[in-house]
């Protein structure tokens, strides 16, 4: 079984770690070529993880002579299926496929509707090419049963949509310092009296950060031994924003950014609540890697969550925006040890055997060969 991977290269966050974390799994079980657009981070560290990576360089989405070279590949080295992540390679693919008959996939990681929502030019215009490449496709993997309902709901044939949920590798977390040394590096102290809740996200309005802000601003006014750290960064206006916002309310001594924090892990580790306040998700990964370091785990009720954090049980669910709420729960996690260590030991084990980079893969794996038992021709 060969696959052939087509991604632009330039994406960050959830879509590059379940890209090369699902390829790196699947390289072990089929022959995997990986088609970056671009050359940057995501072409080395997928390099650097194993992964066949033949980059095609694309500077402008318009320079369209790549589709001839990706057709010339495809022929020669007979791929059984074409799997396009992202709107940018959903357009190449959706050209490939008015010239050559192959087997196309597309990975919905989010809703397409919100993927360009900080551009209003790129919103009118790539939202809608995207849409219209979507539509050409012969197949779909959504990473959340949720995201498979709203396909149907907007006309995608439901016979057509796979649903492969994230995954991440399972293994023991290794932490290159204490508690102590991290937050030295932000000039945090350490104290053992305080409850320290983190969020890991992108800042951007997706990722509902005014609720964040507001649920501490509340929660400090009658509870000061509580420190919340933002990891990500963003684009400067908003981020100025949600700064301005700390500084006018004097939260600045108990609301930290940290701007992006690569060892993320180092991160899980220095705080005790980890926190996702987003209006929309797919199925995210830092509440799998949170989840994996063993974090008691607060999140809105939005896109695939719920599948994956079970509200009493693993983890604490709030409707989307709702602040009051988020702060009563960091309230009752912060006052309690031992509802944290249960949310947490009940999220581990259930990303453990649910949601590795072995099971996705497998279930890929599985998807391939029904698609390629429909017995579409290959060629031109």
């Amino acid at each position: 079984m060969k696959i052939l991977h087509l991604i632009s290269g330039g994406d960050q966050g959830g879509a590059k770690t379940h890209v090369i974390t699902l390829l790196r799994e699947l390289s072990k079980n089929a022959d995997i070529t990986l088609v970056c657009l671009l050359e940057q981070d995501f072409a080395i560290e997928a390099r650097d993880q194993g992964i066949n990576v033949i980059v095609m360089q694309q500077n402008k989405r318009y320079k369209l002579d790549i589709v001839k070279s990706l057709i010339s590949m495809l022929e020669k080295d007979k791929y059984d299926i074409l799997h396009c992540h992202g709107a940018r390679a959903n357009f190449i693919g959706m050209l490939i496929k008015k010239k050559y008959s192959i087997p196309t996939v597309s990975t919905i990681h989010s809703d397409y509707k919100f993927d360009f929502d900080n551009n209003l030019y790129k919103k009118l215009v790539y939202t809608t090419l995207n849409y219209f490449s979507l539509k050409h496709m012969d197949y779909f993997i959504a990473i959340t049963n949720q995201f498979k309902q709203m396909l149907v709901g907007r006309g995608f044939k439901q016979d057509k949509i796979y649903v492969a949920y994230n995954g991440i590798k399972i293994t023991p977390r290794n932490y290159s310092m204490s508690r102590e040394e991290f937050l030295s590096r932000y000039n945090i102290k350490y104290s053992q009296d305080k409850i320290y809740v983190g969020i890991a996200t992108r800042l951007h309005p997706v990722k509902g950060i005014p609720v964040f802000l507001k649920a501490a601003e509340k929660v400090l006014k009658t509870n000061n031994n509580i420190q919340f750290l933002i990891a990500g960064n963003g684009d400067a206006n908003y981020t100025n924003k949600y700064k301005e916002y700390v500084k006018t309310n004097k939260l600045e001594d108990n609301v930290v950014f940290l701007n992006f924090v690569k060892d993320i892990d180092n991160f899980y580790n220095a705080i005790d609540i980890n926190v996702l306040t987003s209006h929309s998700e797919s199925f995210p990964y830092a509440l799998l890697e949170g989840g994996l370091n063993k974090k008691a785990t607060i999140c809105s009720r939005v896109g695939g969550i719920p599948e994956m954090i079970i509200n009493e049980q693993s983890g604490l669910l709030f409707e989307d925006g709702n602040y009051d709420k988020l702060a009563e729960y960091v309230e009752r996690l912060a006052g309690d040890v031992e509802l944290r260590l249960q949310y947490s030991n009940n999220l581990y084990n259930r990303i453990e055997n649910n949601f590795s980079d072995k099971n996705m893969a497998k279930t890929h794996i599985e998807i391939y060969r029904s698609i390629l038992t429909g017995n579409i021709k290959r060629g031109r």
